[in-house]
């Protein structure tokens, strides 16, 4: 199974235009990305990160930054993907010391 299989690759769709501020904008992505997921091209390029998703619930806008030595590069109709991040594991881990008490000691 590759990755794709597993899910942690998302389509996000073609680049519809490009903001003021120079970030890329996909409309109504095939599926929801989460903020702060790396964006790869179709040769899983790295071109930058999920910056914002904004807009209508039913058709959402998501933002993208573009690393500065793609923006000369990508254009309009390029189609991205995401990379979502793997989970951390937050489990935590025992140590074999005592543990500090807060409770005072009677004296």
């Amino acid at each position: 199974m590759n990755k794709l299989e597993h899910g942690r690759i998302k389509k996000l769709g073609p680049i519809t235009h490009f903001s003021d501020l120079g970030y890329a904008v996909v409309i109504n992505p095939s599926q929801l990305p989460k903020i702060g997921s790396n964006v790869v091209t179709e040769t899983m390029e790295h071109i930058g990160s999920i910056n914002d998703i904004f807009g209508p619930v039913k058709k959402p806008y998501v933002s993208i930054k573009i690393k500065e030595q793609y923006k000369e590069k990508i254009q309009v109709k390029t189609i991205l993907y995401s990379i979502d991040r793997k989970k951390k594991d937050v489990r935590q881990k025992r140590s074999n010391s005592k543990k500090p008490s807060f409770h005072k000691q009677k004296q």
